[in-house]
C-alpha cells in the first residue's frame, strides 16, 4: 500500500491539478461616503500623504486608502474538483469538503474561486475562503459551506517579498534558536515600551471600562513583592548560579531587582525533583549550586533567562524550603511563600512557562517535532493581476481544528501562575509564543506580531494559558465561575491541595471585587458578597460534570463546597428569586491567617428556606434520576426502580398523573449510594430533603438534596447532590390539587455540614 507523503514547508503538496494556479493581487482604492457633501467616491490624496474629498476638498480621516484583494481562480468545474480531490489534490479536498453538500451545484456549471482582503496597512495574516459564481450570467451564488471549513491560511517565508501582504510564518520548531529568542527579546521589549495595561496590577487597576489606573511611568517592583528568595545568574559574560535572600542581603540587591525586575518559572514537577531547596543545604546554596545538579527543565530556565536579559530568576523547588521544619508534618516557610504566590507571580517582570514538559526532568528546549497540517502546505504563487508579475511564493494552510492539550493545563496548581501573570513566554508543544495582558504573538503560525487582545474574543494562542486580565470586562462573579470551571478540570498530585493551590487566584479576585466597591468574602471555595443575598445561594447551585468520582479520602471541605468533590464542576447561576437564605456560616483555617487556604474539619453554614421531603415529592410526581451523560434516565414511581417512560396507568399517587417530575443528580458515587438506600426504605424517604435555592418562573424549582442526620447526629445534614423539579403538564388540569412547591413544602433552618 501506498504511503502517503506528508506536506511540510520543504516539501508543500504540488501536484497537477493545483501546480498551475496563481495567487492574484488587485490593489484598489475603495470609494468612501462624504458626509458633508453626499459625494460617494475614492477619496484624493494629497500631496502631503492624507485623504481629501474630491469634490468639497474636506479630509477623510483615514489611515490608508489601499486595499488589497486576493482571488485563485480554480481551474475546474465541480465536477472536476470532485475528481482532483479524489485523486488527493489537497487544495481540491478542501474545496470539494466545503462544497460537496450542495447537490444544486452539481446540476449546472459553476465557476468556484477562493478569495480574501485586507487593507494595505493591515498587521494581521490574511486567510481565503470560497465563493461560488454562475457560470453564465456571472453572479454570486450563496454556498453554505460545510462546517468546520472556514478559511485556508496564507503563510509565506519572512525575507519573501509575499511577506508583504501577510504576517502568517511557518513554525519555529527550533525554540532554542536565535530566532525564538529574537522573538522573545522583541516581545518583552515592545510590552515593557509600549503596553500600559502590562505596567498595572493587571486585576485591579484597569477598571470595566478598560482603562489603566494608576499606571507606572516605567517598569518597577515595589519592594513588598519582591520574593524572599531568588537565584542569582550573573550576566552572559560572567554565568553563575546561587540562591540570595533578598532582604538578608539589603537594600543595594533589593534596589537592583525592583529595577531590573525578574522572572518566574512555571512547570510540572512530575514527581520528585534531583535537587530542591531543603534545610540542611541553604547554606550550600546560598554559596553555589552546581546546575548540573539540576532537572533538565530548571536548567532550561536559566538558560532563556540569561538569554531574555535577566539576572534574577524564582523557581518554587530552589527558593522555598521544601522539607518538614517543625516535626508535625508541616512547613512554615513553605505555608508563608504559597501565600505570597499571588505577588511573586504578578509582579514578575516576566514568567517561563513550561507548557509541553510533563516533568521537570523532561525539559523545554528541545526541537520540536513536526505536527501536519488538516491541509497543505499548498505552494502557490503571488502575483500581480495587471502585470501577471511574479511577486513571490506563499503556502496554502488550514489547521487542524483542535491541538492536543499542553501537560502543564492539564495540572492544578499551575492555573493561577498563568492567570496571575502579566507576561508569559509560553514553550508549547509547537513553539514558543507569547501573551501579556494587552496582547499575544506566536514565533510563526498566523499570529507573528504583537497584536491586541480584543474582548471578548480570543484569549490565547494556547489553549488554556492566558493572563486574567483578558476576563477583566467581566463581573468578579463571573472571573470566579470561569476560574472553577478550569481549575476543576486539572489534576493536582496531593488531595489536599485543592484548596491551597486556587487560593492566590481567590485572594486576588477578592481584591478585584472590593477595587470595585464590593464587600467580597472567600468561604471554602465559594466566592460570596455580602451585600447580596443571592450571591450565596448562586455559590450553592454547582454541580459536577462527572459524578461517578468519589470524593477525597481525607476531609478537604464541607459537602455544601465543590472543594468536597473531586472532578470538574459547572458553577451556579441564579436566575431568579430568592426561596432562601443563609443566615450564618463557619470555618476554621488549617493554618493560622491562611484565609485563603486549606480548612479544619467542621465547617458549617445554617440554611433558612422552603424544604420539602422525598415523600412528599412522591405523593404528586415522579421521580427521575439524571445520568451524567443526560442520556438514558431512571425513573422512579413510588420509588421502584423501572427503565423506560412511567407507565401512568399504575400511578398511585394523589392525583391519577404525575403532577411534577423530580430529576435528581448526586455528587459522588457515595451519595448516590445514600440517596438510592435513602428512596428504598419508605421509613427514611422523610429524611432526603429538597432545598429550594432558585424558582424557574412558575414552571420549576432547582436546589440542592441533603440527607438529614450527617454523622449519627438528627440536626446535622449533608449535601447528597442536586435537583430540579419541575410541573408537568397534568398539574393544569387539577387545579384543586397542591401543586406549588411552596404551598407543599415548610420553612426549615437546617446546619449542613
Amino acid at each position: 500500500m501506498k504511503v502517503p507523503v506528508v506536506s511540510t514547508f520543504k516539501n508543500p503538496h504540488s501536484c497537477r491539478h493545483c501546480s498551475g494556479i496563481h495567487l492574484d493581487l488587485d490593489v484598489r482604492r475603495p470609494k468612501l461616503p462624504c458626509f458633508w457633501c453626499d459625494f460617494d467616491g475614492v477619496p484624493k490624496e494629497t500631496s502631503h500623504g492624507k485623504y481629501i474629498c474630491e469634490q468639497c476638498t474636506r479630509e477623510f480621516f483615514i489611515r490608508d486608502n489601499t486595499e488589497h484583494h486576493f482571488t485563485l481562480k480554480l481551474g475546474y468545474d465541480v465536477e472536476g474538483i470532485r475528481d482532483a480531490a479524489e485523486e488527493g489534490c489537497e487544495l481540491y479536498s478542501w474545496v470539494w469538503r466545503g462544497i460537496s453538500r450542495e447537490d444544486s451545484l452539481k446540476k449546472g456549471k459553476y465557476r468556484v474561486e477562493l478569495y480574501g482582503w485586507k487593507t494595505r496597512g493591515g498587521r494581521d495574516g490574511l486567510g481565503l475562503m470560497v465563493r461560488v459564481f454562475d457560470g453564465v450570467t456571472g453572479e454570486r451564488v450563496p454556498v453554505l459551506v460545510a462546517n468546520g471549513v472556514g478559511e485556508l491560511d496564507v503563510y509565506a517565508f519572512e525575507g519573501d517579498a509575499a511577506g508583504v501582504y501577510t504576517s502568517c510564518r511557518p513554525y519555529v520548531r527550533d525554540v532554542r534558536s536565535e530566532e525564538s529568542m529574537g522573538f522573545a527579546r522583541g516581545c518583552l521589549r515592545g510590552c515593557l515600551e509600549g503596553h500600559t495595561w502590562c505596567r498595572t496590577d493587571q486585576i485591579i487597576e484597569i477598571d470595566m471600562a478598560r482603562r489603566p489606573v494608576g499606571v507606572l511611568g516605567g517598569e518597577r517592583v515595589e519592594y513588598g513583592d519582591i520574593p524572599s528568595r531568588v537565584l542569582d545568574l550573573g550576566r552572559l559574560d560572567e554565568p553563575r548560579l546561587r540562591l540570595v535572600e533578598t532582604w538578608e542581603e539589603g537594600e543595594e540587591l533589593l534596589g537592583r531587582i525592583s529595577r531590573g525586575g525578574f522572572v518566574a518559572l512555571s512547570y510540572c514537577w512530575g514527581g520528585d525533583q534531583r535537587a530542591k531547596l531543603l534545610s540542611e543545604n541553604l547554606d550550600a546554596y546560598k554559596r553555589s549550586i552546581d546546575p548540573l545538579s539540576l532537572d533538565q527543565t530548571l536548567q532550561d530556565a536559566i538558560w532563556v533567562a540569561r538569554q531574555v536579559g535577566f539576572q534574577y530568576l524564582w523557581i518554587d523547588a530552589l527558593c522555598i524550603i521544601q522539607d518538614n521544619l517543625d516535626g508535625f508534618g508541616t512547613n512554615p516557610d513553605k505555608a508563608f511563600e504559597i501565600t505570597r504566590m499571588a505577588s511573586y507571580y504578578g509582579r514578575a517582570t516576566l514568567t517561563i512557562l513550561a507548557a509541553s514538559a510533563s516533568a521537570a526532568a523532561e525539559g523545554f528546549l528541545a526541537p520540536r517535532a513536526f505536527s501536519p497540517f488538516r491541509t497543505g502546505p499548498v505552494c502557490v504563487l503571488l502575483r500581480n493581476h495587471d502585470t501577471k508579475d511574479i511577486i513571490g511564493t506563499v503556502y496554502l494552510v488550514e489547521e487542524h481544528p483542535s491541538t492536543p492539550a499542553e501537560p502543564i493545563t492539564t495540572r492544578g496548581w499551575t492555573l493561577q501562575e498563568s492567570l496571575l501573570s502579566r507576561r508569559i513566554l509560553v514553550f508549547a508543544q509547537r513553539q514558543l509564543y507569547w501573551s501579556c495582558v494587552n496582547s499575544f504573538a506566536g514565533a510563526g503560525g498566523d499570529v507573528t506580531v504583537l497584536t491586541d487582545r480584543m474582548i471578548p474574543g480570543r484569549r490565547s494562542l494556547v489553549e488554556g494559558v492566558y493572563p486574567v486580565g483578558s476576563l477583566i470586562d467581566t463581573s468578579t462573579t463571573a472571573q470566579w465561575g470561569v476560574i472553577v470551571e478550569q481549575y476543576t478540570r486539572r489534576f493536582l498530585g496531593q488531595e489536599g491541595d485543592k484548596l491551597w493551590a486556587v487560593g492566590a487566584l481567590a485572594e486576588q479576585i477578592v481584591k478585584v471585587g472590593r477595587a470595585r466597591g464590593e464587600k467580597k468574602r472567600y468561604v471554602a471555595g465559594l466566592l460570596i458578597d455580602e451585600e447580596d443575598k443571592k450571591s450565596w445561594l448562586s455559590a450553592l447551585m454547582w454541580r459536577p460534570v462527572d459524578p461517578g468520582r468519589k470524593r477525597p479520602r481525607r476531609y478537604r471541605a464541607p459537602t455544601w463546597s465543590w472543594a468536597g468533590v473531586n472532578g470538574e464542576v459547572r458553577v451556579g447561576r441564579l436566575q431568579n428569586e430568592e426561596p432562601a437564605v443563609v443566615e450564618d456560616w463557619g470555618v476554621e483555617f488549617a493554618a493560622k491567617g491562611a484565609e485563603y487556604g486549606a480548612l479544619k474539619p467542621g465547617a458549617w453554614l445554617r440554611l433558612r428556606g422552603t424544604v420539602m421531603t422525598a415523600e412528599e415529592v412522591g405523593r404528586y410526581g415522579v421521580v427521575v434520576w439524571v445520568k451524567s451523560d443526560n442520556s438514558a434516565m431512571v425513573l422512579f414511581q413510588s420509588f421502584e426502580p423501572c427503565d423506560g417512560p412511567v407507565d401512568h396507568s399504575k400511578w398511585t399517587g394523589l392525583s391519577d398523573r404525575p403532577l411534577w417530575e423530580l430529576k435528581m443528580l448526586e455528587d459522588s458515587p457515595e451519595d448516590k449510594e445514600a440517596i438510592m438506600t435513602t428512596l428504598a426504605n419508605s421509613d427514611f424517604q422523610s429524611m432526603l430533603l429538597l432545598i429550594a435555592l432558585d424558582v424557574w418562573h412558575t414552571q420549576g424549582v432547582a436546589g440542592i438534596l441533603v440527607e438529614r442526620g450527617a454523622g449519627d447526629q438528627i440536626g446535622l445534614c449533608q449535601r447528597r447532590g442536586s435537583f430540579f423539579l419541575e410541573k408537568t403538564d397534568y398539574a393544569r388540569g387539577h387545579p384543586d390539587v397542591k401543586s406549588n412547591f411552596f404551598e407543599l413544602g415548610h420553612t426549615e433552618t437546617l446546619k449542613i455540614i
